[in-house]
């Protein structure tokens, strides 16, 4: 695929899935995986490609809510703003994946400190909590991701569909009663991190919307404290693990963002209700893809040319 016909390729998959997802609320991140699946992308170059996506997407939309600016910052204020911006430049001589972490790492940093500092006390889980459930998180994501490897090209769309269609089943369930599940939905917030690493998909959106009532996970309330920091160590090890560095990644990024930005986002309404609209709309995807039933090609090539493929160890050969 050259130059072009790539770049429309990601044009088409991040605009249009925004726009259908804004209309209808089906999951953002599976019908962007569909739809990269459907353009001929292989295992691990769509789980890759994803890593990039869902941590810059989760970061945009929370910074939708919690705007972050220079002259708002309150870890990396003034002086100390310094600090990243040396490990930024650093990176871009040395080893150019980790000047992308760091300015991601410092842009995370803030949006979670101020999105504690704003959120109610009574809310709040206690920060060493939140670390050990972000650690879990993270540990279940990168087991995924790494175990895409052994999955078969010509297997892994259909396993994307039938993970698609028992994760549309599921909220569907637990959308029928409010108290379903609810002693145990902090398990159900961890376990959403297996398809998050096989595929990419981002759920919190749809975890967000599925209130249960008393009693209630107060992990619930402190997604961003668990989204955020496992999909970042994930957007990592596929770097560590792949060598990945998907400018594609990015521009798909760029891609739906212009979209939301042109034509807002699906809020949810947080009434443990099931969208059946949505469920269908994302049912249809993974319908679609066992249809077309794609063959693995390769889509990315022209665009992440820019940004080759980079092992950690590489940076060893420097010294």
């Amino acid at each position: 695929m050259d130059l072009i016909s790539a770049l429309i390729t990601f044009l088409n998959v991040g605009f249009f899935s925004a726009i259908v997802a804004r209309f209808t609320g089906a999951n953002m991140t599976v019908l962007i995986l569909c739809s990269l699946l459907y353009a001929g992308a292989r295992p691990v170059e769509a789980a890759g490609i994803m890593m990039t996506y869902i941590v810059f997407m989760r970061l945009t939309m929370y910074t939708q809510d919690h705007p972050i600016s220079f002259k708002t910052f309150r870890i990396f204020k003034g002086w100390r703003a310094a600090v990243p911006a040396v490990f930024i430049i650093l990176g871009l001589f040395f080893y150019p994946f980790a000047a992308l972490a760091a300015f991601l790492a410092f842009f995370i940093v803030e949006l979670l400190v101020r999105i504690y500092t704003d959120m109610p006390k009574d809310r709040r889980m206690p920060a060493g909590d939140l670390a050990v459930k972000a650690a879990v998180a993270s540990v279940l994501a990168v087991a995924s991701l790494a175990a895409v490897q052994f999955i078969p090209e010509s297997l892994y769309y259909g396993a994307a569909g039938v993970v698609i269609l028992l994760l549309c089943a599921f909220f569907w369930w637990v959308g029928q009663n409010r108290r379903r599940l609810a002693s145990s939905w902090d398990a159900v917030i961890l376990g959403s991190f297996i398809p998050a690493g096989l595929f990419g998909f981002d759920l919190s959106d749809w975890i967000e919307d599925m209130r249960r009532t008393v009693p209630c996970s107060r992990l619930a309330y402190n997604l961003p404290f668990i989204f955020l920091p496992a999909f970042f160590v994930a957007f990592i090890a596929a770097n560590l693990l792949f060598g990945i560095f998907s400018f594609s990644g990015l521009v798909l990024t760029f891609f739906s963002a212009l979209a939301i930005r042109l034509f807002g986002y699906y809020q949810m309404s947080g009434r443990g209700k099931t969208n059946l609209v949505a469920v269908a709309v994302t049912v249809l995807a993974a319908v679609i893809l066992f249809l077309t039933a794609p063959e693995p090609a390769g889509i990315s090539e022209a665009i992440d040319v820019f940004l080759p493929a980079q092992p950690i160890a590489d940076i060893f050969q420097l010294f």
